[in-house]
């Protein structure tokens, strides 16, 4: 079998990935610091320092790469939260404070994913339907985390109630990080945890 030619010590593959996660990071970049609108094929080409024909080797268009920027910024939240929630002690409070400390930390330490995430998101066509999967993906983790349950799981089993108000608690704290990203509301970090998690622990009928 011919073995796969390699340049500078890499293959093919290799070199295809590497390529691939620059026009990622460049997205990132330019989705979080002039918005989604601001993002076009050859200001992420110029951005990643590649041709514009690399593009298309990982991303049918433009839409296809502001979603691959998304799910990162998803998979991020998701896995930071389960990682919280799996060292957390086993009581509401403290797992309630992980996950929220957690979305605190990803969204107001780099700016650029809390603006995609939670502000451009809102009334991109392309990342609008996105938001709602990974809200509702959300809810289902807060909900069955307050009821005692595995996160990972699917959430309709669990009271009407309890999903209710955690869809509600969700949609609180979406808005309240962006206040504080904008800088609508100025708040250090450790209070505006206090906060969020006082207002979780505060709705009571969280428990079914």
């Amino acid at each position: 079998m011919t073995q796969a030619r390699r340049y500078g010590g890499r293959a093919a593959g290799e070199r295809v990935a590497e390529r691939r996660a620059r026009l990622l990071e460049a997205g990132l970049e330019l989705m979080g610091t002039r918005g989604v609108a601001g993002a076009t094929v050859r200001g992420v080409a110029e951005e990643s320092g590649l041709a514009a024909r690399y593009f298309y080797e990982s991303f049918a268009s433009i839409e296809s790469l502001q979603l691959a920027v998304f799910e990162q910024i998803a998979g991020e939240a998701a896995a930071r939260s389960l990682g919280a929630l799996a060292a957390a002690p086993e009581d509401a409070a403290a797992r309630t404070r992980a996950v929220l400390a957690e979305m605190v930390d990803l969204f107001l330490e780099d700016p650029r994913k809390g603006r995609i995430a939670l502000l451009e998101s809102i009334t991109s066509p392309v990342l609008g339907p996105r938001v709602l999967e990974e809200s509702r993906r959300f809810v289902g983790m807060l909900a069955a985390t307050a009821s005692s349950g595995d996160p990972a799981e699917p959430s309709e089993g669990l009271p009407v109630e309890v999903r209710l108000r955690a869809q509600f608690l969700i949609g609180g704290v979406a808005h309240t990080l962006g206040a504080a990203l904008q800088g609508d509301i100025e708040v250090e970090r450790g209070r505006l945890v206090d906060v969020l998690v006082e207002l979780f622990l505060g709705a009571a009928a969280l428990r079914p």
